[in-house]
């Protein structure tokens, strides 16, 4: 039979390992993957060179600065996430961590990856890093109780990591660089207004100003079928611009074809119809779907 000093030995890395789980999923996971996504397209297309030593540097540090962003959007947003289904369970709202120990992991962890940046990539990609870290903290954050257009403010951030992977390749900001951050931006836009209509209860418990609850689920669905149409435009751009040829005009044509016809369908559904709730998150995995084809098509037939 095992010793209590046995078990209480053994007992102490389990619990060290729960706390690391619990920080790194403070950094939200599923964001930092798609942040290692965007930087290292922008990072690739880009024209320039960099050690392999470099690109690592510039992938990870890109990832860990926008985790460490979302560390302190979880600090400040503990409470919120307490009074919503979704996020109750999170690490700080259920008390498994305290808050001191999440603001000094996701202050050091910012701060460690942009002197990475500054010191191992280039002053422009550590500046475009601290820009949509200052943003997400200090304007995203604040307004979600405040104004909808919180959604364009954290488009920002969110469409900056094509941009510094550009910017640490190339060293410097160009057409096709924004051309990345405009498509990254626009798509934000409709993907999280779905997300926002499946869940406006949760969203309405916490008072956060979401466009469903100030003007309703047909308004939400206009302003995705538009927004989906602009980001049809906006894919485009890398082909007008040079950077792409005949291969990807056709690609992004199609797809944004097809995703714009779904986009429509919305119409058909009452408002506030269980079939309208399953179409947003038919939306929303749809555009998990959308971005990559339109980027890996960019890789590959540039």
């Amino acid at each position: 039979m095992m010793s209590t000093r046995s078990a209480a030995l053994l007992a102490v890395p389990e619990s060290k390992l729960s706390v690391l789980v619990d920080l790194f999923s403070l950094t939200k996971p599923r964001l930092s993957s798609l942040v290692i996504f965007t930087s290292a397209l922008g990072l690739f297309l880009a024209p320039g060179s960099m050690s392999y030593w470099q690109i690592f540097v510039a992938i990870l540090a890109t990832s860990g600065l926008v985790g460490g962003a979302c560390v302190i959007n979880c600090y400040m947003e503990k409470e919120i996430d307490a009074k919503m289904e979704r996020t109750s369970s999170r690490p700080l709202p259920s008390g498994r961590l305290s808050s001191e120990l999440a603001l000094s992991f996701g202050l050091g962890l910012i701060t460690v990856c942009l002197l990475a940046l500054w010191m191992t990539i280039n002053t422009l990609t550590a500046a475009l890093g601290f820009t949509a870290a200052v943003v997400y903290i200090f304007l995203y954050t604040p307004m979600k109780r405040k104004t909808s257009w919180a959604l364009f403010a954290g488009a920002i951030p969110g469409a900056i990591p094509p941009l510094m992977g550009w910017t640490a390749m190339s060293g410097e900001v160009s057409a096709m660089g924004w051309a990345l951050f405009g498509i990254l931006f626009v798509w934000q836009l409709p993907h999280f207004l779905s997300i926002s209509m499946y869940h406006m209860e949760d969203y309405k418990k916490a008072d956060i100003k979401i466009f469903p609850v100030l003007i309703g689920m047909r308004g939400t669905l206009h302003r995705i079928v538009v927004w989906t149409l602009v980001l049809w435009a906006v894919s485009l751009t890398p082909y007008f611009l040079g950077f792409a040829h005949e291969g990807y005009l056709v690609l992004s044509c199609l797809v944004g074809a097809f995703f714009s016809v779904f986009a429509l369908r919305g119409y058909r559904y009452p408002v506030d119809s269980p079939e309208l709730m399953k179409w947003s998150r038919g939306y929303f995995y749809g555009s998990l779907v959308y971005l990559p084809v339109i980027f890996i098509g960019l890789l590959i037939l540039k």
